[in-house]
């Protein structure tokens, strides 16, 4: 097993392309709804690489999201947002939980590098996006409101591979 990686080229688009109009509000919709933002962020960030994603995933990946990445998730989602009295240990959690996700993400890029992605051949970004994001999704059906999520999120993803976010 290589070094972790945790500032790597994946790390980086996740944090521009979560900054861009509209990314971090549908991520989390889906988040909701069971999703994964890892895998969402995977999957656009190979998109936009010319790559398809085929929602396989290292163990060591889900492993981390289910006992690191998400039980932060759910000790802070469980303490009351503005109670004096757990402010200070519900921020501090929340740190813990980005830098979680910052190390599952590595794990993800990590695992990636050492799978052969396939090429995407002639699909269209926009397309690739949203075929992307249904490798991602859960097992669970995709409902209307979901596909009108990751349909945004594909225009999201041509508008910042265009630099044309917020147009």
């Amino acid at each position: 097993m290589t070094e972790l990686e945790p500032d790597n080229p994946l790390w980086r688009f996740a944090i521009a392309f979560w900054a861009s109009p509209g990314t971090e509000t549908a991520c989390l919709d889906l988040q909701r709804k069971g999703w994964s933002v890892t895998r969402i962020l995977s999957a656009c960030w190979l998109a936009i690489s010319g790559q398809k994603y085929i929602g396989n995933e290292a163990d060591t990946v889900t492993e981390w999201r289910t006992h690191v990445t998400e039980s932060l998730r759910s000790a802070r989602t469980f303490i009351p947002r503005n109670q004096p009295g757990t402010k200070s240990l519900r921020e501090t959690i929340a740190r813990s939980e980005l830098e979680a996700e910052r190390i599952e993400l590595a794990l993800t890029y990590q695992s990636l590098a050492e799978t052969q992605q396939e090429n995407a051949g002639m699909h269209g970004l926009e397309q690739l996006a949203r075929t992307n994001l249904n490798g991602a999704a859960p097992k669970a059906a995709l409902d209307p409101d979901t596909g009108r999520l990751l349909d945004a999120l594909a225009r999201h993803v041509v508008a910042f591979s265009t630099g044309k976010q917020g147009a």
